[in-house]
């Protein structure tokens, strides 16, 4: 039976007060406090989805609210803020905004957002009665009957600067429902939420006015988000504060460093609640949820080709660190059976990402169509990287801008820094996780614009025979076969590389194989590698290895021909080559190895064939 003592696992849990009362494991950031305050006072900071930010406020709430003065021992002892706190704890109201919290309805956006910010002012007013003036009844009277959510904070900025306290606003989740209208939507709607007299911009004009003077109300300012998009949008730039988001000392201030994560499966391994060795979940949770990187500082340029040097290597490797709620899910599924999780992905992590459909289809008269950015997606994928110039802030406007775009996509976690070119960042997919976001996008971009569809309850059928009983050639069949009769995807096939994009979605799509696109074995790249998932299904008997040839649509005829049979054969040695790879039979850890060659020309296959 657990042990009653044993920390629990807060995973979903955002608030820090309940997460110390619960007894719950708390990965220390509070050192992070000190650098905050030294850093400036109106700071803008953006992270990933579900990488810690709500729980991180809730930690700068009851550190700096004057409420929790005299709790300051019990929420904070034993962390490392606790020995040498800063002179500005327990000194500040806090007025802390929760924009996740408003609906994102566009017929209910402003009803819902001028109700949370009169709630927050009602609430703001009573907790801290006893430090604003005697005739804050009036303010009440007037915040209640207000129908502007601007003129409520005008009134709020009024009697905090009357009263002569200084606040410390936090704002969670800026851009949560902005980004929900823009995806759900459209442009039109966001800009009316976002330009001009929009309630969203005048809130922030007032924001901002609460900054200004000696007498200032609002002495700081600490805003988290995932996008740098709407703040641009509503503040025509971020001219109120200092976004700190890729400051190398703030790299670590959110997410699991590998330390930590090593720490947490020491600590349950040593409450028997652990069954797994720690280096192999070590490095299933390291290719599923980490290696992220948020600054390029200090990292040596390095040259187009070429691996980085050893030395940069470590750097980037100390850098780097992990989602922290996708880590608390893995824990939180795994300990109760002592095996690893049915899915491996938070379904809220797919719900999350999910909104982001609209930044590669939008709707054109009855139905969808690819935009520009999809092609950039697939590009990705087909290269494994992108590099761009990493952009701080810009409006919706620009957002098909090539370094926008990307930069967007490092800011929402779909990339990340893997080294520095020149004036350029390269930046790769993090993981496992994200490569099947990847995945789905794709997908459901082919298919909700009529591009190509497949059922996927044949396919998994299908999927199945092939893995364990190492019956491939009706999956390739099935697949092949879909593409050929798709007239569409013809002009989004254009070469080997496009080929090899494709099949790594759709062979992605299932969660018995790992796919590994140009991974390196023996001074070579192999175009596609199916890994079987092992650690979650130890039955599967069959891994494959796949090279990819391709011909130009005007040598469709030449099936029979010389060069025909010259691309097979080199793709049979290739795949040979690879195969004897020691870092590949590793990890296909004694499955039978079936070597593949497939020919296309076009959209069409022209041979499948195994490599004996």
């Amino acid at each position: 039976m657990r042990n009653k003592k044993v920390k629990r696992i807060p995973y979903g849990l955002a608030n820090y007060d309940r997460l110390v009362q619960q007894n719950c494991y708390y990965v220390d950031k509070t050192q992070y406090l000190g650098a905050l305050e030294e850093a400036g006072n109106y700071l803008f900071f953006i992270r990933p989805r579900r990488f810690g930010k709500s729980l991180f406020l809730s930690v700068m709430e009851a550190y700096y609210d004057v409420f929790y003065k005299d709790r300051f021992e019990e929420l904070f002892k034993g962390t490392g803020i606790y020995k040498k706190p800063t002179e500005e704890r327990s000194s500040y109201l806090v007025l802390k905004f929760n924009f996740s919290m408003v609906d994102s309805d566009v017929d209910n956006v402003e009803t819902s957002f001028l109700e949370q910010i009169q709630g927050t002012a009602l609430s703001f007013i009573r907790k801290y009665s006893d430090h604003l003036l005697e005739d804050k009844d009036y303010f009440v009277r007037t915040i209640e009957k207000s129908r502007s959510a601007s003129d409520i904070l005008s009134k709020l900025v009024r009697l905090c600067r009357d009263s002569r306290q200084r606040l410390y606003v936090l704002i969670d989740e800026y851009d949560n429902f902005a980004n929900t209208i823009l995806s759900t939507t459209g442009k039109g709607a966001y800009k009316k939420l976002t330009h001009g007299a929009g309630f969203f911009r005048s809130f922030f004009s007032v924001l901002k006015g609460g900054t200004d003077g000696t007498d200032a109300p609002f002495s700081r300012l600490f805003l988290t988000g995932v996008s740098p998009v709407t703040l641009d949008d509503v503040t025509s730039g971020f001219n109120i504060g200092k976004n700190i988001s890729l400051e190398p000392q703030f790299n670590h201030m959110l997410g699991f460093t590998r330390d930590d994560v090593y720490g947490m499966i020491e600590y349950y391994r040593a409450n028997g609640l652990i069954s797994h060795p720690t280096p192999d979940l070590l490095e299933l949770m390291t290719g599923w949820y980490g290696n992220y990187l948020f600054t390029k500082r200090g990292l040596r340029p390095q040259p187009k080709k070429g691996a980085a040097n050893a030395e940069d290597v470590r750097k980037k490797d100390d850098l780097r660190v992990f989602n922290s709620d996708m880590v608390l899910y893995f824990l939180d599924n795994y300990m109760p059976g002592r095996e690893l999780p049915d899915d491996l992905i938070d379904r809220n992590v797919r719900i999350d990402y999910g909104k982001l459909r609209h930044l590669i289809t939008v709707d054109k008269g009855a139905g969808k169509t690819i935009n520009g950015n999809f092609n950039r997606l697939k590009e990705i994928i087909e290269n494994g990287e992108t590099s761009a110039r990493l952009v701080k802030a810009f409006p919706l406007e620009e957002l098909l801008d090539v370094d926008n775009f990307v930069s967007l996509l490092f800011y929402l976690g779909l990339l990340t820094i893997d080294s520095v070119r020149k004036d350029k960042v390269l930046l790769r997919i993090p993981n496992e996780t994200v490569r099947r976001l990847y995945y789905d996008y794709i997908k459901k971009g082919y298919g909700e614009t009529g591009v190509f569809d497949l059922d996927l309850s044949k396919y998994s059928d299908l999927m199945t025979d092939m893995a364990y009983d190492g019956k491939w050639q009706p999956l390739f069949e099935f697949i092949t076969g879909r593409m050929r009769e798709s007239m569409s995807l013809r002009d989004l096939i254009t070469g080997e590389k496009s080929i090899q994009a494709f099949l790594n979605v759709y062979l992605g799509l299932s969660s018995l194989y790992i796919i590994h696109a140009e991974k390196e074995f023996n001074k070579g790249y192999a175009d596609i590698v199916m890994e079987p998932f092992l650690a979650r299904y130890e039955g599967i008997g069959y891994s494959y290895l796949l090279e990819i040839k391709y011909l130009r649509r005007e040598r469709e005829n030449l099936k029979e021909n010389a060069l025909l049979r010259q691309l097979i054969a080199g793709a049979e040695e290739q795949a040979r080559s690879y195969s004897m790879d020691e870092k590949l039979l590793k990890k296909i850890d004694g499955t039978k190895l079936i070597k593949l060659v497939l020919i296309f020309a076009g959209h069409e296959l022209l041979y499948i064939g195994e490599a004996v």
